[in-house]
């Protein structure tokens, strides 16, 4: 009997994705058997900085990658959205099950609805891209940093006194944390984040065996949308430090990705939309990706 391993990080979140992957991988594959390993990742370790400090490459994914190198670990396990969309030679994005929804949510302890919260009410988190699109629904809004685990956020939402924060809807609904009532935000006007929603599989390139493997659980219409998204963000050179953000989805035969960037203030914005082939998702994104810096996405970057 095989036996595969998987790498994963730690948090509750990412053990559910690891499982849900080793799930998947034992209802498709005959006489195998997976084993999950949690390794911790400098972007788990230090909890003190806000994620721009500590760089926009690899802090969620450097200590997964260099297990996949080391044959520690045969597949690593990630939140799409934290794997760069450029990879170390010798890595390759293996391809995702099917995505979960990829919106933003809003939970506010009182629920109240974010078109509704008054000047001056105060949000936290800890990404630029949704800080940007908070400040441009809202310029008089106050961001405030935040960190951790999805349990660890929602704690504070209710210790520190947030107006309200700003989650994945797929984490929330992976975890069943149906006490919480999230409004789902319109993906036109928060765009999310590239990859959101979606797990990533990553694998040493010469591990043909292990791509056999995971083409049974693969779902292509996932693969297709993010792979747009990626090539967009990619051509773009962007990461967890600028304001980015790019929605893929299918519709009868034709792909349609709707790009997103801005400076970190949220006033200065470039959010467009471009139907393609669904047979060529790289070329949509990174045709999208041309429009934008022809449209001077280069200004909108805080120098």
């Amino acid at each position: 009997m095989k036996t595969i391993t998987l790498g994963t990080r730690g948090s509750q979140l990412a053990l559910w994705q690891a499982n849900h992957i080793s799930d998947l991988i034992l209802q498709h594959v005959i006489d195998i058997e997976v084993k999950i390993q949690v390794i911790h990742t400098s972007g788990d370790m230090i909890q003190d900085k806000p994620l721009p400090e500590l760089g926009s490459k690899g802090i969620f994914t450097q200590e997964l990658e260099d297990a996949l190198f080391n044959e520690q670990i045969d597949i690593a396990v990630h939140s799409l959205k934290d794997l760069p969309s450029s990879l170390p030679d010798g890595l390759i994005y293996a391809g995702s099950s099917k995505r979960a929804d990829c919106r933003d949510a809003f939970i506010s302890p009182t629920d109240l609805p974010f078109e509704d919260l008054p000047d001056g009410a105060r949000i936290a988190t800890g990404s630029m891209r949704r800080k940007a699109q908070i400040l441009e629904q809202n310029p008089k809004i106050s961001c405030g940093p935040l960190r951790g685990n999805i349990q660890t956020r929602l704690r504070k939402l209710k210790e520190e006194n947030w107006d309200g924060i700003f989650m994945a809807a797929a984490a929330l609904n992976r975890l069943g944390l149906k006490e919480y009532h999230p409004q789902l935000l319109d993906p036109e006007i928060f765009v999310p984040a590239v990859g959101q929603g979606a797990v990533g599989l990553e694998i040493k390139q010469s591990r043909l065996d292990i791509q056999e493997i995971l083409n049974q659980i693969i779902d292509p219409d996932t693969v297709t949308t993010v792979t747009a998204e990626r090539a967009f963000m990619r051509t773009l050179e962007g990461g967890c430090s600028i304001p980015i953000g790019a929605w893929g989805r299918l519709e009868s035969d034709a792909l349609i990705l709707t790009g997103y960037f801005a400076s970190t203030d949220g006033q200065r914005v470039l959010r467009k939309t471009l139907k393609g082939s669904a047979d060529a998702p790289d070329k949509l994104g990174i045709q999208l990706a041309h429009i934008f810096k022809a449209d001077g996405v280069d200004s909108l970057i805080d120098r």
